[in-house]
């Protein structure tokens, strides 16, 4: 038998070839592991939350002398005797008192559901699997914490109070803000002018200025729709998810380059923009925000037939892919620094905890033990993360491939064209022929019950492999096979393994292992090779360049420590000579990849036979010489061979072998403690039926699932927190991406419930909780607060006024450049780098600009990490090496300096000044108000001006000063 390794989906059933072949079975020496999952994900979390109170280590008093947080505490049981009778639920005191029969647990209050008191029914009947931990284990008490955190209780619905005003009687939104207004003994402020909501409209929804004919057409329009027709209008612009696509690209810690590795090197990442281009054309299609979560997770594994579809799922995976990385130079931790990444933006990004705070320790505050967080690094353990070259230098990250994208510049409902396939027409009978010379196994990959293929041809390997067993041919065996082999001979180390007879094992040293040489080290690329394993080195190779996308055969021969290799009938071998056999008494081999499926086979195999003896020379040649072929390689597609991919994209994948991960003692992988079975996190109890992690798959597709519930408790009031901080000003939580006991806790937590309630009853729809939110009178407040007001409340938590807020560093340059007249308001094209895959700044002190001039929104700008534009450093610019839901807001005397002295605004100032109409000084003195500020001038203001340009002449300074004074960097 041969199995599929690799959960690929063109290799999706097992190829049953041979009766008498075993299939290799991971071992486990403990419990089962299926037993572990079911505890992990479903008994545990229940019995922190309704057993540990009273019954665990942390319990303030154990009650009924009895303790649940160990198996051995469950045998010994409390006062009354053992709790659990393994097998026999009926039986077991445990549960017995779940169902209130004679004992009553938990006390003085109803049963527990019966789908919570089924859950403990199937685990007793399984035997009650406690995984190994200590009696009150650390974990346990840390995850008791969190019992009493407000943000893990069930999301509520709480009715609005009645507001004894009846103008804010209207949304119940505005009611609870109006209730904990009064409350607070304050009055709200008026309600802010025309021109002033327009400009604040404008910022919180586009980040640009409207113009000062947009402003004048508002405010003489009297009818009752008004405002709800400019905010419908907003919404529906492009300029949309540029703004608010923006506020994800902080929370997704976006950049352009890897960052500094801590070695002074900074890859770039030419294919990032993909992700950036993604996040704005979610929010401009207001993708529900479950689906926006769950396709950055795992849309490379949700099904599909629509090749754009899979395609912008393949880019959505960069969220996990974009991250900065430490160096791999001298790092044994380096894949799991990618995995706490991934952990980190899951965890700050999306459910505001810090989880990757328990990599070393448990969480020091947080109800987050250790083993939660290994449970979430096996689903990214289970990854892979694409990144691509990192510049080739390997002492920052080791090369990766890329997603390739088939669908750019196809028409609606168009699909790829597939080019067309040549395979060899092999002679009739050529199986038969194959056959005589008594092969143990022969997989002709022909066969549609055997496994997919390209149309209806031969096996498609897609960085996949097979495997099988054969005990006792170690020393003398031999393999026969067709091959087309995919891959450019010079893009990566080695071309492609073919073939791999060694011990399923990372890096067990030995075995013989044929592939095709690629550019490692400069050796002839496309040769075909053998290589004994690191333990012994040897190696030989053959003379002739293999050319992709050609069908070639290959028989090899191992007679003890002699190999021999026959290619594509020639009359003398292509290598042959003495390598030490390292194969022992192993039985496995893989096909299509090496055995730790480094630099698997992408193409096509046909005709596999493998014999448990060496074949003479007259019995390889004839394997070629039956199949009808000509001597030499194969039939080829003309020209394919220089093909490269041009469209790609940074992300994730599946594995071939998805695993559970072992606990890193104190963050150090080379020091493994127990393995966690891949799950969730123990503290949210709010959901009792979790998804099943499917063994073949790394189960992101199911933490996705968990993470979107509406049942979970924090990833709608998160986002719901975030949207309510960018248009309010300040969150409902005034640390957006910390919901745990040491953040801050809700200002308004009726109000913060029924934000995430009404933002997942309607479709998880980011726009519409917009729209309800700026419709309310308290978005719409005055910014003015007399002092007896700012006396009773100075930080404004109590929503009496309007916040006034400073324009970040994009909507600075980008109003900078509408007011000019110069903003280039069409999308911007790729990036400054894409294709550009070097160091920056390498080697130290050589300093690279790549940043090209662009009038284009700053959102397109060129991201890289310790590389920024230059004209948003001064204000604020995040780093991208973290999870960021509010920026930080600083006043730096380089601020001012930026704004005096920037080429760039002077540019602005000086088109402005060129810009302006007629001789009258002081109706250009009017316009550049208007223009700049969406208002006229007052009658000071305007004497002020012409003062100013009688004395100086300078158009361009007044425009400057209009360009750098708070009311324009400041939107009321």
């Amino acid at each position: 038998m041969l199995n599929i390794i690799r959960g690929n989906p063109l290799l999706a059933v097992p190829i049953i070839l041979c009766a008498n072949v075993g299939v290799l079975v991971a071992a486990d020496p403990g419990m089962p592991q299926k037993d572990k999952d079911f505890f992990e994900n479903k008994v545990r979390p229940l019995l922190v939350r309704h057993c540990y109170e009273c019954h665990s280590a942390g319990s303030k008093k154990l009650g009924g002398k009895l303790r649940l947080d160990g198996s051995d505490a469950f045998l010994k049981g409390g006062e009354s005797g053992p709790a659990v009778i393994s097998g026999k639920p009926g039986q077991s005191l445990f549960f017995q008192a779940l169902k209130h029969d004679g004992l009553e647990m938990p006390p003085d209050s109803e049963p527990l559901p019966p789908d919570v008191v089924s859950v403990f029914e199937e685990w007793i009947k399984r035997g009650a699997p406690f995984p190994a931990v200590k009696p009150g284990d650390a974990s346990d008490a840390i995850l008791a914490k969190g019992k009493d955190l407000w943000s893990l209780k069930a999301i509520r619905n709480p009715a609005p109070p009645e507001a004894s005003d009846h103008v804010w009687q209207g949304d119940p939104i505005d009611r609870f803000v109006y209730a904990r207004m009064q409350s607070a003994g304050l009055s709200p402020s008026p309600m802010a002018s025309k021109g002033t909501l327009m400009r604040r409209l404008y910022n919180d929804l586009l980040g640009l200025p409207p113009s000062w004919e947009e402003v004048q057409k508002f405010e003489k329009d009297e009818s009752p729709d008004a405002y709800s027709k400019l905010v419908d209008r907003l919404l529906a612009s492009p300029h949309f998810g540029e703004r608010w696509g923006r506020h994800w690209l902080d929370v997704a810690r976006y950049g352009e380059s890897n960052g500094n590795d801590g070695l002074g090197r900074n890859a770039t990442f030419p294919h990032a923009w993909r992700y950036r281009d993604y996040v704005i054309r979610a929010f401009n299609e207001d993708r529900p925000y479950d689906q926006f979560v769950t396709e950055q997770i795992a849309g490379d594994l949700l099904p599909t037939e629509d090749p754009k579809l899979h395609d912008r799922n393949l880019i959505a995976t960069g969220f996990l892919a974009i991250g900065a990385k430490p160096a791999k130079a001298m790092n044994n931790d380096f894949d799991m620094d990618v995995v706490a990444d991934q952990i980190d933006v899951v965890g700050r990004g999306v459910m505001g905890l810090s989880v990757a705070c328990a990599r070393c320790h448990d969480h020091k505050h947080d109800p987050v033990p250790t083993r939660d967080y290994y449970a979430l690094a096996g689903f990214f353990k289970s990854t892979e993360t694409l990144w691509g070259k990192a510049a080739n230098e390997k002492l920052t990250a080791p090369p990766t491939p890329l997603h390739e994208l088939k669908s750019i510049g196809l028409k609606p409902g168009e699909k790829p064209k597939e080019k067309a396939f040549i395979v060899p027409d092999f002679a009739k009978g050529y199986g038969c022929a194959v056959d005589q010379l008594a092969p143990v196994l022969h997989a002709r990959f022909d066969q549609p019950h055997d496994v997919q293929f390209s149309k209806g041809k031969f096996g498609v390997f897609n960085s996949g492999r097979l495997h099988g067993e054969q005990s006792g041919a170690g020393q003398a065996y031999s393999v026969s096979f067709w091959f087309r082999n995919d891959v450019p001979n010079k893009s990566r180390p080695v071309t492609a393994y073919l073939f791999s007879f060694g011990p399923d094992s990372k890096n067990p040293g030995v075995g013989d292992h044929l592939g095709i040489s690629g550019n490692y080290k400069g050796n002839d690329p496309g040769r075909l090779f053998l290589f004994n394993g690191p333990a012994k080195k040897e190696i030989v190779r053959g003379t002739t360049t293999l050319q992709p996308r050609t069908w070639n055969h290959v028989v090899l021969v191992r007679d003890g420590d002699k190999v021999t290799a026959w290619l594509n009938g020639g009359g003398s071998p292509e290598f042959e000579g003495e390598v030490t056999c390292t194969i022992g008494d192993n039985s496995t081999y893989f096909v299509g990849a090496r055995h730790d499926n480094f630099a698997p086979l992408k193409g096509f195999m046909a005709e596999f036979a493998f014999f448990n003896r060496a074949l003479s020379q007259e019995e390889a040649q004839a394997l070629h010489r039956a199949s009808g072929q000509p001597v030499g390689s194969g039939p080829q597609e003309p020209g394919e061979e220089k093909e490269v991919p041009k469209h790609l994209a940074m992300g994730v994948r599946d594995r071939s072998k998805p695993e559970s991960c072992k606990i890193n003692i104190k963050g150090d992988s080379k020091k493994l403690g127990p393995e966690v079975a891949r799950g969730f996190l123990s503290a949210v109890t709010t959901i009792n039926d979790l998804p099943e992690i499917p063994e073949d798959r790394s189960g992101r597709r199911e933490l996705a699932a968990w993470l979107t519930d509406p049942r979970h408790p924090l990833t709608s009031r998160v986002m719901a927190n975030r949207i309510w901080l960018h248009l309010l000003g300040q969150g409902l939580v005034d640390t957006p991406d910390d919901f745990g006991i040491f953040g801050s806790k809700p200002t308004h937590p009726d109000l913060l419930d029924h934000l995430a309630t009404r933002f997942m009853e309607h479709g998880w729809s980011v726009k519409t909780l917009i729209r309800s939110i700026v419709l309310t009178r308290t978005y719409r407040l005055d910014s003015r607060s007399d002092d007896s007001q700012f006396q009773l409340d100075p930080d404004n938590v109590w929503l009496s006024h309007a916040n006034r807020k400073r324009l970040d560093a994009e909507s600075l340059r980008d109003n900078l450049l509408a007011v000019s007249g110069k903003l280039e308001r069409e999308p911007g094209k790729g990036s400054d780098i894409q294709d550009t895959d070097i160091l920056l700044n390498w080697p130290i002190g050589n300093a690279t600009n790549l940043h090209k001039p662009s009038l284009h929104r700053s959102i397109y700008l060129c991201m890289m990490r310790n590389a920024p534009p230059p004209e948003l450093m001064a204000f604020d610019l995040p780093d991208g090496t973290e999870p960021l839901g509010q920026r930080n807001e600083t006043i730096l005397p380089a601020q001012a300096l930026f704004l005096l002295n920037n080429p760039m605004v002077v540019a602005q100032a000086e088109t402005l000044a060129a810009g302006l109409t007629g001789d009258d000084k002081a109706a250009s003195v009017c316009e550049a108000y208007q223009r700049i500020l969406q208002r006229n001038p007052t009658p000071a203001e305007t004497d002020r001006a012409l003062g100013y340009l009688k004395s100086s002449g300078r158009f361009a300074g007044l425009c400057q000063t209009l360009l750098t004074c708070n009311e324009f960097l400041f939107k009321d």
